[in-house]
């Protein structure tokens, strides 16, 4: 059975977010016939949930790799769906916004999730799990004094990378409906992240009018 170390899951995280982009890009040059850089976050091009599903399905890998094919299969489908609804629930309740929309696909639920997508979770994660024997052989590369080290500078690097990202979505979700800068950072913000960052930075993204 493989070992969950912290620096796999750091560096599982990095290449997950990266991976993301680079596949939400494809997918936009067969789909629009041109890339999209498709982010969520602010130091680098990271596509966050990809990584936290990088991070999920190794998890689920580890628990789960001798189990019937169709359990590993549902427990997928369910994280990969619960993962993405909760996301999508921030996202409204909490900024008003919405990246993604599946209101037109079968059985979904406000648009977050849809058995369609849930499906596809399951076949990503047992993908993915099939790929752990590659990637664990990699990431035993890594756990040598100086990739921890690294890996926990990165860590840092990216919990104040999550955090510059949520104020930074917070303040334009607020500027957008009205709200003034309140203190210093938020001025700093409004100046840094202004509207035409963040709409190039978060393409997919559109405000709910009228406010939830």
């Amino acid at each position: 059975m493989p070992a969950i170390t912290f620096s796999k899951l750091v560096w599982l995280y990095i290449l997950g977010s990266l991976s993301g982009v680079v596949l939400e890009g494809t997918f936009c040059i067969f789909k629009y016939g041109h890339w999209e850089t498709h982010v969520v976050s602010m130091i680098g091009p990271l596509c966050i949930i990809y990584g936290f599903g990088s991070v999920l399905c190794y998890v689920g890998h580890v628990f789960l790799h001798k189990r019937n094919i169709w359990l590993q299969f549902a427990v997928y489908s369910i994280v990969g769906a619960l993962l993405e609804l909760l996301c999508g629930l921030l996202l409204e309740f909490g900024l008003s916004m919405r990246a993604w929309d599946y209101t037109r696909q079968f059985l979904n639920i406000r648009g977050h999730v849809s058995l369609q997508m849930t499906l596809a979770w399951g076949v990503v994660g047992i993908s993915f799990s099939r790929l752990v024997p590659y990637i664990e052989n990699f990431l035993c590369k890594l756990d040598a004094p100086f990739w921890k080290t690294l890996s926990i500078i990165l860590a840092v690097v990216l919990v104040l990378d999550l955090v510059v990202t949520s104020a930074a979505l917070y303040r334009w979700s607020n500027r957008h409906f009205g709200a003034p800068a309140a203190n210093t950072l938020e001025e700093f913000l409004d100046n840094k992240y202004d509207d035409t960052f963040m709409e190039h930075r978060f393409c997919e993204w559109r405000f709910l009018e009228p406010r939830p």
